[in-house]
């Protein structure tokens, strides 16, 4: 699946993490210290390592691999240095002793999101996509703010980088930000920075991460997310250049794109209240939309067949191809998940197909293509577009209850192929009520 370098020098923790690795069909390099990795050519997906080697910190690898995405594995009386780590940009943070499941799905995403794995970042020759892509093209060279609507999966954050990297700012590294990822008493203080003693546990001044992006593009995820006392300090940074950290009356003036993205519906926001009417009309200036995976026709197979290439290749299966069965599920599919659905899809047909043909069964997908008879390959493409058998709430409520009582929450929204979050939304506005004996936080 991937190449992974783990950096320990504790036997134990290695030995557990690299077994739990391995039985998923990862290739797992090793090293012991800074020194070792320094010295060694490793070409990787993903790199794992100790916060504390013997010789250093695996904080100082961040910037080492970049942009390899690094995951850091701290101590508990360490919280400090995953902070650090993250304002540094690493991909993810664990405090020890790890959850090997959570571990295992971070690493996941991280060799998804690997830049040697972005090659189908942009595919796609539908209309919409064609015309997002020319979209894309003109207003990259431009200085002006962008807003990125869309599903969640559809690819909010590979749009953001190829306006960046068409951009005059490209020398310079994009920041990425999920509003929603980051504890709302940290927000402004990571987003802006602060000064010592500006409140417990700031020993020391710190930049902010706008800050970080001065000449630079910052791309703000899940903006939707933002609370209301950060986006009156956002809208400042739009309107006059300038920040002030938490803790402090000094301005800062920064130079920096700000690019956007959200899943949801800013202009309800601002009706409830809950999005400052102000930010959103600075931060539409234009607006760009990805479009569901529902509506790319054809590019649905084009995609699926990228995907499979990539992983015949990670995993040494050259044989493998899809059914005829396999691809009429593939296009009678709903994707409600999107891109990000599909290539897990494939991503899990590719581990269980035991033969050269990866077959409908392999993939998982529920039965929309054969009402009662069998079908033809040619008339199980046609129906299944022509005459779906739910929509995409029914399949949603059928999915969650269907397999509920036997996989957590982060499952379920793995194979949904969306978050966590949006799956509790989902619930809440359904009124799918969550087994009793599941009490895991969202």
């Amino acid at each position: 699946m991937a190449t992974l370098l783990l950096v320990t020098d504790e036997a134990i923790v290695r030995k557990s993490i690299q077994m739990g690795l391995e039985q998923q069909g990862h290739q797992i390099l090793s090293a012991k210290s800074l020194k070792e990795v320094m010295a060694g050519s490793f070409d990787v997906d993903c790199v794992i390592s100790e916060h504390w080697l013997p010789d250093g910190s695996g904080i100082d690898l961040i910037s080492h691999f970049k942009p390899i995405p690094l995951i850091l594995l701290v101590g508990q009386v360490s919280l400090q240095a995953g902070i650090i780590a993250m304002r540094k940009g690493a991909f993810d943070c664990f405090t020890k002793p790890v959850d090997h499941q959570d571990l295992f799905r971070a690493i996941e995403k991280a060799s998804a999101d690997c830049p040697t794995s972005k090659d189908n970042a942009m595919i796609g020759e539908c209309d919409v996509m064609l015309k997002l892509k020319k979209q894309i093209v003109r207003v990259a060279p431009l200085d002006t703010t962008i807003l990125i609507g869309g599903e969640s999966g559809t690819g909010k954050e590979l749009v953001a980088q190829s306006i960046h990297q068409m951009s005059s700012r490209t020398e310079k590294e994009m920041i990425s930000v999920n509003c929603a990822a980051i504890p709302e008493s940290l927000i402004e203080a990571e987003l802006f920075g602060h000064v010592k003693g500006a409140f417990t546990g700031a020993t020391h001044d710190r930049a902010g991460l706008i800050e970080t992006a001065d000449g630079s593009t910052l791309f703000l995820d899940e903006i939707g997310e933002l609370p209301l006392e950060a986006q009156s300090r956002l809208l400042r940074v739009l309107q006059e250049g300038e920040i002030r950290r938490v803790g402090s009356t000094d301005r800062t003036y920064v130079d920096v794109r700000l690019v956007a993205a959200t899943h949801r519906n800013l202009l309800e926001m601002v009706s409830k209240g809950l999005f400052r009417e102000d930010l959103y009309y600075r931060l539409n200036v234009i607006e760009l939309r990805c479009p569901p995976l529902k509506e790319r026709g054809k590019d649905i197979e084009m995609l699926a067949d990228a995907f499979l290439d990539r992983l015949k290749q990670q995993m040494n299966r050259p044989e493998l191809k899809f059914s005829s069965n396999a691809r009429a599920a593939i296009d009678g599919h709903s994707w409600p998940g999107n891109v990000r659905e599909l290539g897990n899809v494939i991503e899990r047909a590719v581990v269980l197909c035991e033969g050269p043909l990866i077959d409908h069964l392999d993939l998982g997908l529920p039965n929309t293509i054969n009402q009662g008879h069998e079908f033809s390959a040619g008339e199980q493409r046609s129906q299944g577009r022509a005459q779906p058998t739910m929509s995409l709430e029914d399949y949603f409520q059928h999915f969650v209850l269907s397999h509920e009582e036997h996989m957590s929450e982060t499952e379920l929204a793995k194979r949904l192929g969306i978050s966590r979050k949006s799956l509790w939304e989902r619930r809440n506005r359904l009124k799918i009520p969550r087994r009793k004996d599941d009490q895991s936080n969202l």
